[in-house]
């Protein structure tokens, strides 16, 4: 399930930190997330990342 998130999230990226905007759920429990970013020039990324980060 796609989701937007009310509040952006801090996550770990290639970039260091960011803030997350928007999430893509595992299908299946302990599975990874993807969230979707932008980095510093603006262009926007898809990184995986631990379920703990999103949670």
């Amino acid at each position: 399930m796609f989701r937007v998130f009310t509040l952006p999230i801090s996550v770990q990226t290639a970039h260091g930190r960011c803030l997350a905007r928007f999430g893509i759920e595992p299908s299946r429990a302990g599975d990874p997330w993807w969230v979707i970013y932008r980095d510093p020039k603006g262009r926007w990324l898809t990184a995986m990342v631990d379920n703990a980060q999103v949670a």
